[in-house]
């Protein structure tokens, strides 16, 4: 930021009008200013290790309960119906323990409140034998025999999400296809895999499974989405073939995709195992020392409390596993009335991390958007971290973001600029440095609404439902945290006459990056420290407004209000709950959050036009890009 008093906007910030206006006080709670940098980081990091990165730990349980939790509130906790194991309604009287709610779709598997519920009541209790743990899984002697020399596991000693999301996700195939047989201590293990959603059942809504040409119809080859639901598949590819050729003859790649997509979206983690209780410490001790993995920890499949749906306001906790009882609960934590659907909670993610995870968002605009600068490489948000051999990406990618040459009158070549070029030069390897990491590229947004009211449904609409959007809250919060997502533009904007020795200050914030654990979590850097001119930041400011609009203009609807009538027709057409329907709110938060950032910028350049330094030169930005051979001559050099 310039060492400059900027002037408040007059009025309401440019852009969308809000038809529902987030609270102030929640976003402000959520995303500090002072924070921004460190929870991007630790949000997107959490989003790698939790999906394609592996186990995707749709609720991590709590160790311990709240007294309230330990009584049912409605007096009927005693209820233990034993029922058909093999069947839905079996499995559900298997771990209720009140009758105050039933499963009115079998097909979504959603449960519905028949009464008036108390907050505290418990609901389900979860017995040991139900779960599938990947604890289960390394105990399996084909998996013992088979895949603990496969690629995925043999001499790799990391404990990654991937190795165990893989392991379990294994482990549920060779259940369900009677490959191998339930242990004796959890015969009802098979049940409990084959009650698992089947490809079938996935391939109807999940856009995993969906042909590309639709997703890329959907969301535009550009969206954040789409980009990372192509490397999903492809790591699904990728796991499935590392599995090797033994596990292929008894497990199709549908069956292991349908089986970790299962685990990606309904699986739970218990941390904290006391030692002697599920496993000696003589075995911990061997998988740690044969896999990498420490079970401590599991991820563990559950029945039942794995069909609730989810929202930021839930009324149903999940958490609580007895290692002396060896049993999980779920209970109310507030009212729930007759006719409420159950829901839980399944996390803080980003809404394209729930479409690609749990294949939804809601519709209501209750859940966390970005705004992302990278456009010319790929920032992977929520894939496999290889923290051992990161892969950066080629210097031809990131030089397309040098081709405007800012701050230079005429673009600049070795021949006729023979210093600019070296220095060129030196900030094109510097963002090569920062280009996967995550926090540098994105910004991430508070809630386009805000409520603290549970929805009666998660599946049906009001009547009045609109399609959500900002309120001029976002334009506060971005004038306070958007700079905190600059140092691209910081870097790409300035020229080698903005500092008194910028050469010698990037090669030290170079050497400091090539030193640093990993280029996925990037150190403070000097470049980000400094107070900079009116005219470095007008550029940097130009700088993130053309990158906010680049992957905008490339959606093939390009108007905001065009998206928000789409919804809208696809509600008069019943089309909700679909692929479609999720895919269209996707894009619309991607090109809002994009429109936001972008109306931020042009706000902040003309306020700026005030300050009596500000010259026109200082507003000189190229309408077209350097040519193109200039490109290729920074990078052969």
């Amino acid at each position: 930021m310039p060492a400059i008093k900027k002037k408040k906007p007059k009025g309401k910030p440019k852009g969308t009008k809000p038809k529902r206006s987030p609270n102030a006080d929640d976003t402000t709670s959520t995303h500090d200013g002072n924070e921004t940098r460190s929870w991007s980081s630790s949000s997107l990091i959490a989003s790698a290790a939790t999906f394609l990165g592996g186990a995707a730990l749709a609720i991590a349980w709590n160790r311990y309960l709240p007294q309230t939790a330990m009584d049912s509130g409605n007096g009927d906790a005693a209820v233990n119906i034993e029922g058909d194991p093999t069947s839905k309604e079996g499995l559900l009287a298997r771990v209720r323990r009140s009758r105050s709610f039933d499963l009115v779709d079998k097909t979504n598997r959603t449960l519905v409140a028949n009464t008036d519920i108390s907050s505290g009541t418990v609901l389900m209790e979860i017995p040991r034998e139900l779960m599938i743990w990947d604890l289960d899984a390394a105990r399996d002697e084909f998996i013992q025999n088979e895949l603990f020399r496969s690629p995925l596991f043999g001499g790799d000693t990391s404990d990654t999400m991937t190795k165990r999301a893989a392991l379990l996700a294994a482990y549920l195939a060779l259940l369900r296809n009677e490959v191998v047989p339930p242990s004796d201590t959890f015969p009802l293990q098979a049940t409990v895999a084959r009650a698992l959603p089947s490809y079938e059942e996935y391939a109807a809504f999940h856009p995993i499974l969906a042909d590309l040409t639709r997703l890329k119809k959907y969301l535009g080859k550009k969206s954040v989405a789409f980009l990372h639901l192509v490397h999903a598949r492809k790591s699904f590819d990728k796991e499935y073939d590392m599995l090797g050729a033994k596990f292929a003859t008894h497990v199709s790649r549908e069956d292991y995709f349908s089986c970790r997509l299962a685990v990606g979206s309904r699986s739970f983690q218990i941390t904290n195992i006391p030692e002697g209780s599920e496993l000696s410490k003589k075995e911990r001790v061997g998988y740690k020392q044969k896999l990498g993995i420490d079970f401590s920890a599991v991820v563990s499949i559950e029945p039942v409390i794995d069909w609730m749906n989810g929202h930021t306001n839930n009324n149903v906790k999940v958490g609580g596993y007895d290692a002396k009882k060896r049993s999980g609960q779920a209970w109310a934590i507030r009212t729930i009335h007759k006719g409420q659907e159950l829901i839980n909670n399944y996390g803080q993610f980003y809404d394209h991390v729930l479409f690609s995870q749990y294949g939804f968002i809601p519709s209501d605009g209750t859940g966390t958007t970005i705004a992302s600068l990278f456009v010319h490489h790929d920032v992977d948000l929520m894939g496999e971290i290889n923290e051992t051999n990161p892969t950066l990406p080629p210097l031809e990618k990131m030089a397309s973001y040098l081709r405007y040459d800012y701050g230079y009158n005429q673009c600049i070549t070795k021949e006729s600029h023979p210093e600019a070029f070296a220095f060129k030069r030196l900030k094109l390897n510097y963002l090569q440095q920062i280009a996967i990491d995550p926090s540098r590229w994105v910004l991430p947004l508070p809630p386009r609404s805000s409520t603290d009211d549970t929805p009666i449904s998660t599946t049906t609409l009001p009547s009045d439902y609109t399609a959500p959007s900002f309120g001029v809250e976002v334009y506060e919060y971005l004038e306070a945290n958007a700079l905190s997502a600059s140092l691209p533009c910081r870097l790409i904007s300035l020229t080698d006459t903005d500092l008194d020795d910028g050469t010698k200050l990037l090669q030290q914030d170079l050497q400091i990056l090539r030193e640093s654990a990993t280029p996925h979590h990037t150190p403070l850097l000097r470049l980000e420290e400094l107070e900079i001119s009116i005219s470095w930041f007008i550029r940097t400011v130009q700088c993130m407004k053309k990158l906010t609009t680049y992957p905008h203009g490339k959606n093939s609807i390009t108007s905001v209000s065009d998206q928000e009538n789409y919804i809208m027709d696809l509600v008069k057409d019943g089309n909700i709950n679909t692929l479609e329907w999720n895919a269209a709110h996707v894009k619309l938060e991607e090109m809002q959050s994009q429109e936001a950032m972008e109306d931020w910028a042009m706000d902040v350049l003309d306020r700026v036009k005030d300050i009596e330094s500000v010259s026109a030169d200082d507003y000189f930005v190229r309408e077209e890009p350097c040519p193109e051979e200039y490109t290729r001559e920074l990078i052969l050099n």
